[in-house]
Parts: structure tokens; sequence; C-alpha cells
């Protein structure tokens, strides 16, 4: 399946078509699974490449599954400046302060802007079942090492042909459109903003994704 989908990039061969929205996370075909990183994170040049050689529904046929691609920081301090470098502090969760003023709450971040984690499972994931969890540490499909994420921070969960969102009580918090998502699954439309305390993603459907990096 890896070499069927760098081979399409060529235009040999081209991936096989499914249905948008009806694979759940951990279902899509090895291809992908293998092309993810150990924290989830898939190459963008490559989508971008991709994007730029096939068909939008030849991109959709091998992507299958949403994707969330980094978009912004939230600005705001890390309440740990004066926090304890002991192993046991080092280990916990770090508070983030978000700043309290009108106006442009979100700054850019080039580097967020390169990450892309699809809803996928990759070789390394440590658990199975519909679902992509995100935090701190190794085990999560969503690595995101920084002690403003929590190590067990969110799950998103494929049920019933949707896909819901939720927080595992993490300290700062997973946002949905800026309100705060609590323990209860929210569902989750193409192009939502969701973020993780201070990391902004928007959720892309194979679809729109394809359309955003076929346009940069």
């Amino acid at each position: 399946m890896l070499a069927r989908a760098l081979n399409s990039l060529k235009g040999h061969v081209k991936p096989v078509p499914a249905a948008p929205g009806q694979c759940p996370p951990g279902a899509a075909p090895g291809a992908i699974a293998r092309m993810v990183s150990y924290a989830g994170r898939i190459d963008p040049s490559m989508l971008q490449r991709m994007a730029q050689a096939i068909s939008r529904e030849d991109f959709i046929g091998f992507l299958q599954v949403p994707a969330l691609a980094g978009s912004g920081i939230h600005k705001g301090t890390l309440a740990s400046a004066q926090a304890s470098s002991s192993s046991r502090e080092m280990n916990r969760t770090i508070l983030f302060e978000p700043e309290e003023v009108a106006g442009q709450t979100v700054s850019p971040s080039e580097s967020l802007k390169h990450a892309i984690y699809p809803l996928v499972k990759g070789e390394h994931a440590a658990f199975a079942g519909n679902f992509f969890s995100i935090g701190r540490i190794d085990g999560n499909d969503c690595i995101m090492p920084d002690y403003a994420i929590s190590k067990r921070h969110a799950i998103i969960e494929f049920r019933k042909g949707i896909y819901l969102l939720k927080d595992n009580g993490s300290t700062n918090g997973t946002f949905l459109n800026s309100a705060r998502v609590q323990a209860k699954p929210v569902e989750i439309h193409d192009r939502d903003l969701i973020s993780f305390a201070r990391y902004e993603f928007t959720f892309f459907s194979p679809a729109s994704l394809y359309d955003t990096l076929k346009a940069a």
C-alpha cells in the first residue's frame, strides 16, 4: 500500500477511492499509517505534492480520515516561571494563562502550520479502537511534548458516522470554536477550530484538506 500511494504521486497507480467520513480512526489503509511519525504527524510537504499530483477524488480515497492541521498559538503565559525544576515538578502539567484582552488572541505559528495529524493510528499506537487520543506522553496517537498539554489531554472518537470530541479532565482545557469542552462528547464538523491548551488546530475533512493544500 505504501508503494502504491507513493507511486500515485508520479501518476503510476491511483489509490482506491473510499467513502469519505466512513473510516474510523485507525481503520485507514496501511499506507497512511506507515507515513505518520511516532508522534502522529505526517509530512505536510508530501501531502502537498500529492494534492498537486492527483485528483481530489483520489486524494480523498487515499487519506480517508480527517486531519488536525495546526493554525496558531493562543497568546498567554505559562505559570511555571517559578516552578521547581525537580523531576516531580517537571512531570506535572503547567497552567497556561491566556491573555484577557480584546482583539486577536491567537498568533500565527509557522512551525505549527507544518503540524498535520491524520486521525489514524500509526504503527506505534499503544491502543486499538475507534478513537484518537491527544496528550503529552507516549502512548497517545497525537503526542504534543509541551507541559501545557496534559498527559492524556483529549480524545476524538468516531461513533455512528460522526466524530466526537471530549476532554479528559485536562489542566488547560480543550476548546471547540472557543467554547470549552467537558467530558461529555460534542460533535465536530469540517473546518471547526479545536484548541488543546494553547495550541489551535483546524479540523479538516479529506476534501477540505485537499482544497487547502491545493491552494497553498
